[in-house]
């Protein structure tokens, strides 16, 4: 009845009548902690919440208490956004006095509920004190600012808005945008909602001493916008007058991780913003050969061809911050002929792309590269890995390196093509071609 709606026959239940009974037992509002009270505001039936809770209906002793359970009903009904049943549920003349939902039970999760869910109307009565009552009003600060957090996570500027004004919250009780190391933004750029950072950010809406600050935790926020590929939020966490001149993102944090995580997964375009002076300030900018160049080699390993050339392009990246191909004895080359990225070996080793002194090396670690192609069976990749008009005649791979270990390993692996390769003089060198070594088995 609760459920449905059913207020009529819930009524006659209810009224102080031993004949009248469910399941050989009496009905009453207030069993099994209020049950009836939370399914009821849960589907949204106001008039069944107002029977439930009327002493006159269900009597004094047994009518449903709003309260019950750290006011879970209210939590239900906010949660689903209806309004009326949370007004009810709070309001002294219908729940009782001393029975009245509290909408700061358990930190305010009601209030919690109703941002996540974007419910606005529902957050802006759990907060009016002549609603929810001075002392039990939900308090937008509570659990370091949780609510707006979640509002903030799933892009409810509106609902953000409101829980950072103190007209509405109450100016000791607003949420602070930089709770916890400003995570609200970080939730907010990571999903791509940039009308909610810019808010965030915003000294006139967030409070001067409340504002999400960009560069918290190294820069977090501006890494996970750069990992998901959201180039409008970094631009924005960058910008001295958005963010605040100390408090902008730095791309170059933690040695520029922000840089590493885009070029992981493929988004040029941020890329080019995190290494570009005027958009990340001269002092700030990404550096594309931070850590050995490891935004370079995990670009190489995904096959992200056009990420790798901005970042080896001194023009993009720097002359003094270019990605170098030939760092960590060219591991960027050995992931990407891992791989099977033909296109990407290439560039790597071209030296107008890379840089002549910054090429990567065919030869390095033993030739390492080759073995690893020849092993995964990518005969494209092994030709381009020898032939001395790519990879130069002074830095190709060599077939014959480590007893002929490339050809060990594409024998074992069954490629026959390759083997064929490696031991050919003509794409191998005659000097460098693998040999059949039978004293090695």
């Amino acid at each position: 009845m609760a459920k449905g709606g059913r207020a009529d026959l819930l009524a006659v239940c209810l009224v102080s009548n031993p004949l009248v009974q469910v399941n050989g037992v009496q009905l009453r509002a207030n069993q099994n902690e209020n049950k009836l009270l939370h399914v009821a505001a849960k589907e949204g039936h106001a008039d069944v919440c107002k029977l439930l809770m009327d002493p006159a209906v269900a009597g004094i002793e047994f009518r449903a208490r709003a309260n019950s359970r750290e006011s879970w009903s209210l939590m239900a009904a906010a949660n689903e956004g209806h309004a009326d049943v949370c007004k009810l549920l709070m309001d002294p003349e219908v729940a009782g006095l001393e029975f009245r939902a509290r909408a700061n039970s358990i930190d305010s999760r009601a209030l919690w509920k109703a941002a996540r869910e974007g419910h606005a109307d529902v957050c802006k009565l759990l907060m009016d004190p002549a609603v929810a009552g001075i002392e039990f009003r939900a308090r937008a600060n509570s659990s370091e600012s949780r609510a707006l957090w979640v509002a903030a996570e799933e892009g409810h500027a509106d609902v953000c808005k409101m829980l950072m004004d103190p007209e509405v919250t109450g100016i000791e009780l607003r949420a602070r945008a930089n709770s916890r190391d400003s995570w609200a933004l970080w939730a907010a750029a990571n999903a791509g909602h940039a009308d909610v950072c810019k808010m965030l950010m915003d000294p006139a809406v967030a409070g001067i001493e409340f504002r999400a600050l960009a560069n918290s935790i190294d820069s977090r926020a501006l890494w996970a916008a750069a990992r998901e590929g959201h180039p409008d939020v970094c631009r924005l966490m960058m910008d001295p007058e958005v963010a605040g001149l100390e408090y902008r993102g730095r791309a170059n944090d933690m040695a520029s991780w922000a840089l590493v995580a885009a070029a992981k997964e493929g988004h040029a375009d941020v890329c080019k913003l995190l290494m570009d002076p005027a958009v990340a300030g001269l002092k700030y900018r990404a550096r594309a050969n931070s850590i050995n160049s490891m935004a370079l080699e995990l670009a190489a390993n995904a096959g992200h061809a056009d990420v790798c050339k901005l970042l080896m392009d001194p023009e993009v990246a720097g002359i003094e911050y270019r990605a170098r191909a030939n760092s960590s004895a060219s591991r960027a080359l050995l992931d990407a002929a891992q791989a099977g990225r033909a296109d990407v070996c290439k560039l790597l080793m071209d030296p107008a792309v890379a840089g002549i002194e910054f090429r990567a090396r065919a030869n390095s670690s033993n030739s390492r590269a080759l073995w690893a192609a020849a092993s995964e069976g990518h005969a494209d990749v092994c030709k381009l890995l020898m032939d001395p008009a790519v990879a130069g005649i002074e830095l190709r791979a060599r077939a014959n390196s480590v007893d002929s270990r490339a050809l060990w390993a594409a024998a074992k692996a069954g490629h026959a093509d390759i083997c064929s390769l490696l031991m050919d003089p003509e794409a191998a060198g005659p000097e460098y071609r693998a040999l059949v070594n039978l004293d090695s088995s």
